[in-house]
């Protein structure tokens, strides 16, 4: 369940019994998934998710990755998700979640349109393979999913973290104060989008750092209504549909003890059951049949007759459907201690809703419904008789409750432009149009290549030969381990880097690596980071192909063609020309600063990966092994590692115009703040 025995590094002792606890319970909590699949498939059902082996997509990579649990958050999120398609392209965004029934209302929305995947068990091991093989630029949290592994990881990658559509209760708030030592790193790390006032002031008050909190209002209230009603069935339309939606089995309880009263006094009123999960269908029709309640099943294909008092709808994704045609709407959850589920989609279509007690879920939400008289409580099944009569029968009393939910409603719209606009900033300056799709292809002896379209529409095995392109120029990178090779393809310059080992390793195996899966090999790495930091608009080359190829069964061989930067080039070649002037130094240093602001760590800055154009822009080269890396400690060594790469080639090379005080000028240009021209 992790690549480290005890992974004791770099994590507080808190979240060290944290990790233990959670692989001693990794086995029981797969074992249980496999067992409630006897009932409900869908939980066997890509079960390798669970442990981070998602299939690896990597025109992906750079994805937002947005992490809804289940149906109700799948529910909340689609404004969002709305919003953020008009700016992002649907390859470039990922939706998890952990119930299949929730990956089933995200296909019936979606379609094929958004990739879904399972999320992983909270394992270092799994979170690891899961983010190794999604690598997200962005994770976002719908509702409460704070998931200590996930963010410990996401902080060790730099991945930036939200929490939207943020509820929170106050029995959460006591079970996230009772570890508040494994919570602390966590509040400053997320940017929080509040469902309400009221969980905004509990998420300041565990520690959420005020400028990171955001009251942007409840998501489900932009959720959108149907364009158009589908018509009921003639045996429907001269009946009262009272719709119980999202039930449990409290819920079903309080109704089947007060139906058959009210069916009795009014026989022309149906009751519409809408069980929240589908595994309870047949449990529902049993119940029915020992109460004795007249039912048929959406599933027969029976139409009601006059005397049927239960229409059960046992299929997924029809609530709103029967809430727009329904006279009286429920809200389950509310009965039966679980919390309560959404009172805006019934209140969206126009419907007040009566509810249970148990609200805690979304305590202030219900509390206005009650308040704004788009709603009202019902404690047992006598309360419930009584509101439905009172309702039902007295039009004005359901007309003026009818305009206080659709008033409710119009006044909270908005909020998922108010998430967008928390949202921006965390991937600016990235943007659709600089986030392009990217093809992959196997070719013989198994090597897989990954290309950008926009430059190659095909790929084959003689654009990494070099001796297939004969005109090609070799240059010089590095001090002189790597050879690149300068070459022409459709009147555009590229650059073929073939990767070679350094050190001892070179004298054993020239330019061979230990085995390692495509997406984990250096030229692919190399090739995902730039185009990474090319959405970023950093200086940097344009990634073309990549290669990797398998040579026996221990090792592989690895190229990359990136864009060439005409009419430059680097420090150590112009240095040995003349002395740059204080402009330029300011530029090398405000091209290291941009990367480093960006988390960018790269392993090999040295003079020979610094270069400049004509124009006299500073361009940086060659990431192979390098990395999004957390913190600021590295930041300086970074630094220091091109300052004695700049010492250094001056003992190698003359005339070589370079003194101390350039790099002053360097420095002055890191520490200026960036801004675009």
């Amino acid at each position: 369940m992790g690549r480290r025995p005890l992974a004791l590094s770099a994590v507080s002792l808190p979240h060290r019994a944290y990790r233990l606890v959670s692989r001693a319970l990794s086995l029981p909590l797969l074992g249980w998934l496999w067992w409630r699949g006897r009932r409900e498939p869908g939980y066997r059902r890509d079960l390798r998710h669970r442990l981070g082996f998602i299939p690896v997509q990597p025109e992906q990579f750079g994805c937002i990755w947005i992490h809804a649990a289940s149906v109700g958050e799948v529910q909340a999120v689609q404004p969002l998700l709305h919003a953020l398609l008009q700016e992002w392209p649907a390859h470039a965004v990922v939706v998890s979640t952990q119930t299949p029934t929730g990956a089933r209302a995200l296909h019936a929305h979606w379609g094929d349109q958004l990739r879904h995947v399972f999320a992983p068990i909270d394992t270092p091991g799994a979170v690891a393979r899961f983010l190794d093989r999604l690598q997200p630029r962005l994770l976002i949290l719908v509702e409460r999913e704070l998931w200590p592994e996930w963010l410990q990881q996401c902080r060790a990658h730099a991945v930036p973290v939200a929490l939207i559509n943020a509820r929170l209760a106050e029995k959460s708030v006591r079970t996230y104060q009772r570890w508040a030592a494994l919570m602390r790193p966590v509040w400053p790390q997320v940017t929080v989008a509040a469902a309400d006032t009221v969980s905004a002031e509990r998420l300041l008050a565990l520690g959420v750092p005020p400028e990171r909190l955001h009251d942007t209002g409840n998501l489900k209230f932009d959720v959108a209504v149907p364009a158009a009603r589908v018509t009921l069935p003639p045996e429907l339309q001269d009946r009262t549909l009272i719709v119980a939606g999202s039930t449990h089995e409290g819920d079903e309880t309080v109704w089947f003890d007060a139906w058959p009263e009210l069916s009795s006094a009014h026989p022309d009123w149906l009751l519409v059951l809408v069980p929240r999960h589908p595994q309870r269908f047949d449990d529902v029709a049993r119940r029915l049949q020992d109460c004795g309640l007249r039912h048929v099943r959406r599933s027969s294909g029976e139409a009601p007759a006059a005397d049927t008092q239960v229409m059960l709808i046992d299929a997924m994704g029809e609530l709103v459907h029967w809430y727009q045609h329904a006279a009286l709407c429920f809200v389950g959850g509310t009965l039966s201690p679980i919390g309560g589920h959404n009172p805006l989609e019934p209140m969206s279509v126009g419907q007040p809703v009566l509810f249970g007690p148990h609200t805690h879920n979304a305590a202030p939400l219900f509390d206005e419904i009650a308040r704004t008289g788009a709603g009202a409580c019902v404690r047992d099944a006598r309360e419930l008789a009584d509101a439905a009569v009172r309702w039902l029968t007295h039009p004005p009393v359901l007309a003026a409750r009818a305009s206080a939910a659709r008033q409710l409603i119009s006044r909270n719209q908005g909020s998922s432009e108010r998430c967008m606009a928390v949202l921006r900033p965390m991937w600016a300056p990235a943007h659709s149009g600089n986030v392009s799709r990217m093809n992959t292809a196997t070719l013989a002896g198994r090597r897989t290549c990954w290309f950008d379209p926009t430059h190659l529409t095909q790929v084959s095995a003689q654009a990494f030969d070099p001796s297939a392109h004969t005109s090609g120029t070799a240059l010089a990178t590095g001090s002189g381990r790597g050879q690149a090779l300068l070459i022409t393809e459709g009147g555009r310059g590229q650059v073929l880097r073939h990767y070679r080992r350094g050190g001892l390793m070179a004298r054993v195996s020239e330019d061979r690596f230990w085995r390692a899966a495509p997406h984990d090999s250096r030229a692919m790495r190399e090739f995902s980071l730039l185009r990474l930091m090319r959405s970023w608009q950093l200086p940097v080359p344009e990634p073309i192909a990549a290669s990797h190829w398998p040579r026996g069964p221990l090792f592989y061989q690895a190229d990359i063609i990136v864009g060439l930067i005409p009419d430059s080039a680097n420090l150590v070649q112009l240095l040995q020309q003349r002395p740059l002037a204080t402009p330029e130094w300011t530029m090398v240093g405000q091209a290291i600063r941009r990367l480093h602001e960006r988390q960018v760590f790269h392993a090999d800055l040295n003079a020979h990966n610094l270069l400049l154009d004509g124009a006299g822009r500073a361009w940086v080269v060659d990431f192979d092994k390098c990395k999004v890396r957390t913190g600021d400690d590295w930041k300086p060594l970074n630094l220091q590692r091109l300052l004695r790469s700049l010492r250094k080639e001056a003992t190698r090379v003359t005339p070589y115009h370079w003194s101390e005080a350039d790099w002053a000028a360097l420095l002055a240009g890191y520490q200026a703040p960036y801004s675009a021209p």
